[in-house]
């Protein structure tokens, strides 16, 4: 990734740039080259959505404390039997996301099977996908917790579409 970044860089330093903001998703290993620090531009570096390191500015959503919300939510409310539906997990936010649902669970002493989860892709397509997976594993399940908006109104077509009701037959909350 260094042979890619670098003339990227090069060509935003000729042009005298102050800054640079990287918007850039951080998926799997792509940002491995971040950790070298024989990178330096000299200019400040903000990298957006990135996990934490040390000494790198990053601005991000706080992706766990934001699954804990959610799943707060859905406790509040009565729901007990919760599934969720992920991000690809080799994205840093899914797995944020998906350790919350994980540890609300837990601290309200409720059962967490890898049954209760599936994994999407944060397209609408891959929620309708992920969704019909989760009624046939879950079959108790009265709410989810889902990773994005966009798999999450998927989830709300295919409530539709089987006769449920939102929230009185199953709650839904999208990140």
């Amino acid at each position: 990734m260094q042979t890619i970044t670098l003339p990227i860089f090069q060509a935003l330093l000729s042009r005298h740039v102050d800054g640079i903001i990287w918007a850039v998703p951080e998926i799997g290993e792509n940002r491995n080259w971040v950790k070298q620090r024989s990178l330096d531009p000299g200019i400040p570096i903000v990298y957006l959505t990135m996990e934490p390191q040390e000494n790198i500015s990053i601005v991000s959503v706080d992706n766990y404390l934001g699954g804990r919300m959610a799943m707060s939510h859905l406790l509040e409310q009565g729901f007990r039997n919760i599934g969720h539906i992920s991000g690809p997990l080799d994205w840093w936010e899914a797995r944020q996301r998906i350790a919350a649902w994980k540890d609300a669970l837990a601290d309200a002493g409720l059962d967490c099977r890898d049954e209760f989860w599936v994994e999407g892709k944060w397209s609408s397509s891959s929620g309708s996908q992920a969704i019909e997976k989760l009624f046939e594993q879950y079959p108790g399940m009265d709410a989810v917790f889902v990773a994005n908006d966009q798999m999450a109104l998927s989830v709300l077509q295919a409530a539709y579409r089987r006769g449920l009701r939102i929230p009185e037959n199953l709650g839904v909350v999208g990140f």
